[in-house]
């Protein structure tokens, strides 16, 4: 799959990193950047991840035979819309959105079904900007594809064929299933990470270790992406969190009941549910 001329829509770590990976894997022939910030897009082209840049979408995606919108939720569809008036017809339009039914909710009978996929790329990091991309971000990443019952079917095999060609695993699901499972496994961690960050009293903090560090670490991200997210994905993030305070109730059971018998069972039920994870991605 050789791609002539690719848009990417927010050109920070993922679009920054796409950029890179569509350079490095030769699949596009050349690489348009939309942003507001005139600084980013020039550190942009200086490393590699676009050719050209520019603050309008009109001008970035014209005869574009794929546009990738790698903003904020809340202005995919807005962005996608735009890029779809002057893209090719036969263009595939995405977005890396970590929430998909609002999107898709969104994007009903504004973007094309033969056109529009959501795609969300489990890959990134805490730190933002085009200055932490890399070219490998995406290499073995899962990348979730939510296709409606409209969705033309050779649309799906596309999509999947260019995230392949990218070099990561392609899964279907459903939004309503995709934002169920990322709300457990990614916005309920964020949620936990900066609770545990925010409890821990300031004359305590000479005393951290590696522990709370990597505890903590994804608390560190953008609080207006996030606030995005939670907003978006308000109803199955607040399901997952009162699930995981009903275990946090039988941790607070077991200790004030001095059943350390249960501790140590709770302990190994975590670590070998940690340990299957970190071995799938270590051998993947």
């Amino acid at each position: 799959m050789i791609l002539q001329r690719v848009c990417i829509i927010g050109v920070g770590l993922l679009g920054g990193s796409i950029g890179l990976a569509l350079h490095r894997k030769r699949l596009a022939k050349h690489v348009v950047g939309v942003g507001r910030t005139t600084s980013r897009l020039d550190a942009a082209i200086r490393r590699g991840a676009i050719d050209e840049a520019t603050d309008d979408i009109l001008v970035g995606a014209k005869d574009a035979d794929l546009v990738i919108a790698c903003v904020p939720i809340q202005s995919i569809v807005d962005s996608l819309d735009i890029a779809s008036k002057v893209a090719l017809p036969d263009a595939m339009l995405t977005d890396v959105g970590s929430t998909k039914h609002t999107i898709i909710k969104a994007a009903c009978g504004r973007l094309s079904d033969r056109q529009f996929l959501g795609s969300h790329p489990i890959a990134g990091g805490h730190h933002s900007g085009v200055e932490h991309a890399t070219g490998t971000l995406l290499d073995s990443a899962l990348v979730v594809l939510t296709p409606t019952e409209a969705t033309c079917p050779e649309l799906v095999t596309r999509m999947s064929r260019f995230w392949e060609a990218m070099g990561s695993k392609i899964t279907l699901l459903d939004a309503a299933s995709h934002d169920q499972a990322l709300a457990i496994s990614s916005h309920l961690p964020h949620v936990v990470a900066s609770a545990l960050a925010f409890s821990t009293p300031h004359e305590i903090l000479p005393f951290v270790g590696k522990g709370w560090l990597d505890s903590t670490r994804i608390a560190g991200s953008n609080p207006q992406l996030w606030r995005q997210i939670l907003e978006e994905n308000q109803a199955p993030a607040l399901h997952a969190l009162k699930k995981f305070a009903t275990i946090c109730e039988t941790w607070i059971e077991a200790l004030e009941g001095s059943d350390f018998d249960r501790i140590e069972e709770l302990l190994q039920s975590g670590k070998t549910t940690r340990e299957s994870v970190a071995s799938r991605h270590s051998s993947g």
